[in-house]
């Protein structure tokens, strides 16, 4: 094989493969339930701050402006396993 890479047969492992982007995909579910119930939380809330998250990435991005990061932390958690379910 080190000589002539054109006859290199490697393994898929597809059952593997498929079977752990279904776990991938329940250690989503989760979360992405939760994110959805707290932007609607923050659409609902009396500081604009908070409502401009769902029009505004700067505002959701920089939590320390707005005074509430939760929205933003869960994003981050959501997309390192989305980084690891797209590969």
């Amino acid at each position: 094989m080190g000589n002539d890479t054109e006859f290199s047969i490697f393994r898929r492992f597809a059952v593997l493969n498929a079977q752990n982007l279904l776990y991938l995909q329940a250690e989503l579910v989760h979360p992405e339930a939760e994110l959805q119930t707290i932007a609607e939380a923050d659409n609902r809330a009396d500081k604009q701050s908070r409502q401009d998250f769902a029009s505004s990435w700067w505002a959701l991005s920089h939590p320390e402006v707005a005074e509430d990061g939760e929205q933003w932390a869960k994003v981050l958690e959501i997309r390192a396993k989305l980084k690891e379910y797209s590969q």
